[in-house]
């Protein structure tokens, strides 16, 4: 790992009760298993081993993802609310050399410009615990296949980016929160919106 990567790590924000932060290195199984066991601990135990199975491969599956997609660390929400899961994740990435701390308007202007397939709703430089940021707003049409008994069909998939320039260099602390459930976006932007703006940098 470089020093701008350990420097990627060196950071806090708020997590809403029932997330968490979950670093992709070499302690991944151990986070999975002890993630796992706290789920499942409140579960009828005759439910409790076939649970714990299907958790083990869904959160295995998108911490494997996560790592084949450069993520550092992955913010997932763990715990339902009101008995059902929260459709919504976070994924930490560190992009060498694409950013600099004075110039965030020609970034606001390279991102607009490179959405790709994404419509961008909102773009802009904002002001996180951290210091200046640019933040964008995306919206995504997926389509997924169906699976046994559940149907496919396409969903609209809200995204919020958050580009953090990592002090002392020309680097960029990366926070992305997506959520694929598009009538509960308005509230759970707003959530990333607090998780996003809390970041504050760590000195050792």
């Amino acid at each position: 790992m470089t020093a701008a990567e350990r420097i990627a790590r060196d950071f806090t924000l708020l997590l809403p009760p029932g997330w968490a932060r979950i670093p992709l290195d070499g302690r991944v199984p151990l986070r999975v298993k002890n993630l796992v066991t706290e789920r499942v601990a409140d579960v009828p135990v005759e439910q409790r081993e076939t649970l714990r199975a299907a958790l083990t491969r869904e959160l295995t599956a998108v911490l494997e993802s996560a790592a084949r997609q450069g993520g550092l660390d992955v913010l997932l929400s763990v715990a339902p609310v009101a008995g059902q899961p929260v459709p919504a994740s976070g994924l930490v990435t560190h992009l060498a050399g694409q950013g600099n701390g004075d110039a965030l308007d020609s970034l606001v202007g390279t991102l607009a410009a490179g959405s790709g397939t994404s419509s961008v709703r909102e773009i802009g430089v904002v002001e996180v615990a951290a210091g200046p940021a640019v933040r964008r707003l995306t919206t995504r049409r997926e389509r997924v296949d169906g699976q046994g008994d559940l149907p496919g069909g396409v969903l609209t998939v809200t995204q919020v980016d958050y580009f953090v320039p990592l002090p002392g260099t020309r680097d960029l602390l990366v926070l992305t929160f997506t959520t694929p459930i598009e009538q509960l976006a308005p509230p759970l932007v707003q959530l990333f919106d607090v998780m996003g703006g809390s970041l504050r940098w760590v000195t050792r």
